[in-house]
Parts: structure tokens; C-alpha cells; sequence
């Protein structure tokens, strides 16, 4: 099974007892990746991501994503403008974003298709990751769109104990099908062409494009 991500060939795999789905992992990026004979299709994957009820209105969703926001203020301000990367139906980010007075672009391939031509200050990937079926792509697409000395916020849920992997909840959903450790993310950092700046060990991370 070839790697998603670093396109490496691997033959590890196991089955998760918690919903019976293969699942790989790649010796070379240390991504752990579900087996494509899984993935859904289309329709279902979108109609799965059009059911969250995720709003500003949220209090908790809003808690939710101040945990990458918080730490993105360190790195950005109202002179500069990014791009939310697979915002869903509604791009709240994008709205928190600009009550800070920072513009913010949003793209997503179901729900806004239309990826502009232009680079940016920063991009936003939150919870979209997990998500990806071709993540090498993806990241070739982000880094075309960030200028140099850019930054990446990246929001994603680690995977922090690889040895409880088959028993964790996050497998249990069914469009999570990457699943990245700090290996992962280092190997994304030198692949790329961009420093590793901030890291939470649990959830966020944030690149700094040379």
C-alpha cells in the first residue's frame, strides 16, 4: 500500500476492533492512514459534513477553535490575509478572524470550491487534515498559495499513542481517515520547505514557510 502522504510503500497494517477498517502505517512519515477500500464516497462524505450544526453562536465550537486562534495571534495582524483551508458550510474561523480586524479568504472543495489565485500572509487548516485522502496534495496546494515566510496553522487532533491507536475515538469517525504524530509533522516541515515555530503536543501546530 503506497503512503498518501510521502508516497513510501508499506505493508503494516491492522484492523481496528472498534469499527473492523484496515488501517496502514508508513515507516517513513509515521502517518497512519486508512485503508482506501473505505473511504466514503462523495455524496455521503459531503452530507456527513453538511449535518454539523457548527456556528458562531456556538459557545463551544467558538471555545473550540480559540484554541488555534489564540496562538495564531502571536504570528499574524490586521496588515496581512489568509485563507480558512476546508472551512465546512460556514467559515466561523474566518469570522472570528476578522472581529480581530484580520481578513480572511475561505476555501472548501465541497462547500466553496473556488480556491482563488493568489498566495497569502497564512493559512488556516483546521480539522480538515484528518480528512484528506491525498494529503501530499494538499500540502502541495497550501504551500503554492502561502508566500515565504508565511505561516501554516494547522488544527488536528495527534496521534500521541500509536501503541492505543486501534482503541482511540477519533478512528470511529468514518471521514477521519489520516492521522498524523509529531514524525509526521516533521517530515511535512522538511518536505515543504517551512520551520516547525509552535507545537501543543496535542492538537495544534503551526509552520513557518522559508
Amino acid at each position: 500500500m503506497q503512503c498518501p502522504l510521502c508516497h513510501n510503500h508499506t505493508s503494516n497494517f491492522e484492523e481496528s476492533p472498534l469499527n473492523k477498517r484496515i488501517y496502514f502505517s508508513c515507516s517513513v512519515c509515521k502517518l497512519v492512514f486508512l485503508s482506501p477500500d473505505s473511504y466514503l464516497d462523495a455524496d455521503e462524505e459531503k452530507r456527513r459534513y453538511a449535518f454539523h450544526q457548527n456556528s458562531i453562536e456556538s459557545k463551544g465550537y467558538v471555545e473550540f477553535l480559540n484554541r488555534i486562534i489564540d496562538p495564531s495571534l502571536s504570528f499574524i495582524n490586521e496588515t496581512m490575509h489568509g485563507l480558512d483551508y476546508g472551512c465546512g458550510p460556514d467559515s466561523v474561523l474566518s469570522k472570528l478572524l476578522n472581529l480581530q480586524n484580520i481578513n480572511s479568504d475561505y476555501y472548501d472543495p465541497f462547500f466553496y470550491p473556488n480556491l482563488l489565485n493568489r498566495e497569502y500572509d497564512f493559512i488556516f487548516a483546521t480539522e480538515c487534515l484528518e480528512h484528506f485522502f491525498s494529503p501530499k496534495k494538499e500540502f502541495e496546494t497550501i504551500m503554492s498559495h502561502l508566500k515565504s515566510g508565511g505561516f501554516l496553522f494547522i488544527m488536528t487532533e495527534f496521534n500521541v499513542n500509536p501503541d492505543k491507536f486501534l482503541e482511540w475515538y477519533y478512528i470511529k469517525d468514518p471521514t477521519h481517515v489520516c492521522f498524523y504524530s509529531l514524525d509526521s509533522f516533521e517530515y511535512i516541515s522538511q518536505k515543504f520547505g517551512s520551520d516547525i515555530v509552535y507545537f501543543d503536543n496535542t492538537r495544534v501546530v503551526v509552520f513557518k514557510k522559508a
